[in-house]
């Protein structure tokens, strides 16, 4: 098979995939629209190795009377650290936080960018969280992987089983038209919590089984 006759068999592929999450999952209309960059940028550090739960406290419990990186740096780190303590390694996320703060405030007149090259010079912000950042809260498209969408695209044989997450993005975007970007990410990380979890996945009841090329 060429390269052209594979990528045409990947986008089909892609097309029946997401065809049957929406079967399953539905539109995820919920998931449309922005949020706040700021907000969503610290949500996003603070979920870094940490349940959803959890960092939805922790986002919660310090962003609760601080509305930009002025409020922040006015919270005394120790506070910090109290507050984000739900989410794992809080010592380091609060640096995170702090670090960031201060240099949006010396570099950026204390907005978050809104462009990928600039939110990764950011401490603590990789090609995920830029991309989150971006996604959700500029409404750019991009599609963010995490381990969830990276083992999701392996396993139903979208990517190869060596894949980088640099190349899976790459990849899985050329797939679909940008504005289903939003929805494979939603729906990947979604199928790879509920399904696909990479211990102990739910082969058995995965209604995606028999597309899948896991072993």
């Amino acid at each position: 098979m060429g390269v052209g006759e594979e990528l045409v068999s990947k986008k089909e592929r892609m097309r029946l995939i997401l065809g049957l999450m929406k079967e399953h999952y539905g539109s995820m209309e919920e998931q449309k629209g922005a949020n706040d960059p700021f907000r969503t940028l610290i949500a996003t550090i603070l979920s870094q190795r940490t349940r959803d739960q959890n960092s939805n406290r922790a986002a919660t419990n310090l962003l609760k009377d601080a509305k930009g990186p002025v409020d922040v740096l006015r919270i005394p780190r120790d506070e910090i650290c109290n507050r984000i303590r739900c989410s794992r390694f809080y010592n380091q996320k609060a640096r995170s936080i702090i670090a960031v703060c201060e240099t949006l405030l010396d570099r950026f007149g204390g907005e978050v960018p809104g462009e990928r090259s600039l939110l990764m010079n950011l401490p603590s912000v990789g090609p995920k969280t830029a991309d989150i950042v971006l996604s959700h809260a500029f409404g750019r498209p991009a599609i963010a992987v995490d381990t969830h969408v990276l083992t999701v695209a392996k396993r139903l044989g979208l990517v190869g089983g060596q894949a980088p997450p640099s190349e899976a993005k790459k990849t899985l975007e050329g797939l679909v038209d940008p504005e289903l970007y939003r929805y494979v990410d939603e729906a990947f990380v979604t199928h790879g919590k509920e399904y696909c979890r990479s211990r102990n996945p739910r082969c058995v009841e995965c209604f995606l089984r028999s597309i899948c090329i896991r072993d």
